[in-house]
């Protein structure tokens, strides 16, 4: 059996994966810093000191890159909100208290790193066709994980009926313009942007 190559004693796939690692830590600080457009592939590669010929072995262009970190918060976001709601639904004894630990969860993950609020909500708006495309995929899937929250409560007996679907489409992109105008104003914080979304909730996808 052939021994993986070492140089200074990291295997090749370590440092690849270092250096994917310095590239998305490198994107996040200036697509979210300076924005998607005004960063090129150059200005990247200097900011994690690494050559355009690494670059190219490990994204496609820029947009893959921009696409990589993308999905790399929503992920995060999308794990704190299910490991949230899934310790509310164990103790639960309304659907409120499931729901509220879910949107606090969502709101606290992109709090903490205002960089990936705008590379998540703004940044990664418009890019292209084939981007728009996959930022719809991804919120199908969150309808689906909030729609199973929803559907949990009702076999919990927290709440009677199920929700409709569409509803919870026009909530996510209610959310969307909300963070974007949390974003782009000095006034709104992200306690603004959690009292919308229970008021969209509890009077709106709930009834």
């Amino acid at each position: 059996m052939t021994e993986p190559r070492t140089y200074r004693g990291r295997s090749m796939e370590d440092r690849r994966r270092d250096r994917r690692r310095r590239f998305c830590e490198s994107a996040v600080e200036l697509f979210g810093t300076r924005g998607y457009a005004a960063t090129s592939v150059a200005t990247v590669c200097k900011h994690a000191s690494l050559s355009s010929r690494q670059f190219y072995e490990e994204f496609d262009d820029r947009e893959h890159l921009l696409r990589t970190v993308y999905d790399n918060a929503e992920d995060a976001a999308s794990s704190a909100v299910v490991q949230a709601v899934g310790e509310a639904l164990a103790v639960a004894t309304s659907i409120d208290s499931v729901l509220e630990s879910g949107i606090k969860a969502f709101v606290d993950y992109f709090s903490i790193d205002p960089r990936l609020t705008r590379i998540c909500f703004v940044e990664a708006v418009g890019v292209s066709p084939a981007f728009e495309e996959h930022r719809a995929q991804r919120r199908v899937r969150w309808g689906e994980s909030l729609a199973g929250i929803a559907n949990a409560g009702v076999e919990r007996g927290l709440i009677s009926n199920g929700t409709d679907p569409l509803l919870w489409t026009g909530f996510i992109g209610a959310v969307n313009a909300v963070i974007v105008a949390q974003v782009n104003s000095d006034d709104l914080t992200p306690d603004d942007t959690l009292r919308v979304m229970r008021a969209l909730l509890r009077h709106g996808v709930l009834g």
